[in-house]
């Protein structure tokens, strides 16, 4: 993995290709997890009334990845254009995977406005799943291993 230091003292500039391979990662296991809790739950008869309910209505888990995204995205731009560490910490990425994951998985309920979760059509949650990771894998593979900004303030000689 290369990484360059960041003229600021203690501040190491990380590229794309180290996000997406922490996006990723962080994507599959929520996924494989997401789909671990739902289908136990399924085989212990919980049925639609499964999972969180509050006063009777089902919180699908997509909530929680909406919640997520949104916290992400309202941090990322309180700091946009400021540089620093915060973009160079695992835990965006990683949040990153997990909300979309949340989100994707419940992909099919979005489509159809209705919880088809366990019916043929949710098989789309699938396929959507399965073209975001290959997505994130493609970044994953051939992502610049540095951004453009990080090689505009690399000095050394090439």
């Amino acid at each position: 993995m290369t990484q360059r230091v960041d003229p600021t003292p203690g501040v190491v500039t990380r590229g794309p290709r180290w996000h997406a391979r922490w996006a990723l990662a962080a994507f599959l296991v929520t996924a494989l997890v997401t789909r671990a809790i739902t289908t136990t739950l399924r085989l212990r008869g919980a049925g639609t009334e499964g999972g969180l309910m509050i006063d009777g209505l089902h919180i699908h888990h997509m909530v929680f990845g909406l919640i997520i995204l949104a916290v992400l995205t309202f941090m990322m731009l309180l700091h946009a254009g400021q540089g620093g560490p915060w973009g160079n910490r695992a835990w965006v990425p990683i949040l990153f995977g997990v909300g979309w994951a949340l989100i994707l998985d419940e992909s099919a309920l979005i489509v159809s406005l209705a919880d088809v979760y366990w019916e043929p059509l949710g098989d789309l949650s699938y396929w959507v799943m399965g073209a975001f990771a290959l997505a994130l894998l493609v970044a994953a593979i051939w992502a610049p291993e540095r951004s453009d900004a990080s090689e505009a303030l690399d000095d050394t000689p090439r």
